[in-house]
């Protein structure tokens, strides 16, 4: 949403003063153009939000129990560092951002836990280089490749 806007204000600004003032305003070109911007950028960035809670976390449509982790794995998806997670009901988030849940620090500590918890029952399978990421003490739980 905010990469929509943003976008919006930046077209204002350009059109502005690439026509010297606002006289593009009275012209069809720029309007659909910011139309058409506004609307890929906010259907690119709209969709990806995150929420958590005591024993849970979701993003977008899909969520898992932190609590009940069975499989972690770190990947690379584009410039994003991600975990692809699975709880014990089969639940999966195949791309879970760790930069947007790292940047909240609240939501973090909740997710974060229950990794650690996971881990540590010895039932999550958890990969060397996420435990690596994730900073987790090689003591803890079991590691796999």
């Amino acid at each position: 949403m905010q990469a929509a806007v943003a976008m919006r204000a930046i077209l204002v600004a350009f059109f502005t003063v690439t026509w010297g003032g606002f006289d593009w305003v009275d012209h069809w070109f720029p309007w659909i153009w910011m139309a058409l911007s506004g609307a890929f950028f906010y259907w690119r960035t709209g969709q990806e939000w995150m929420a958590a809670g005591a024993v849970w976390v979701q993003e977008g449509p899909f969520w898992v129990n932190t609590y009940e982790l069975v499989r972690i794995r770190f990947s690379v998806d584009g410039l994003n560092r991600v975990l692809r997670i699975e709880d014990a009901e089969g639940r999966k988030i195949h791309s879970f951002g760790l930069r947007d849940a790292q940047s909240d620090p609240q939501m973090w500590d909740l997710v974060y836990n229950g990794i650690l918890h996971s881990v540590a029952s010895g039932n999550c399978d958890i990969s060397r280089k996420a435990r690596k990421v994730l900073q987790i003490p090689p003591s803890l739980g079991r590691e796999r490749r």
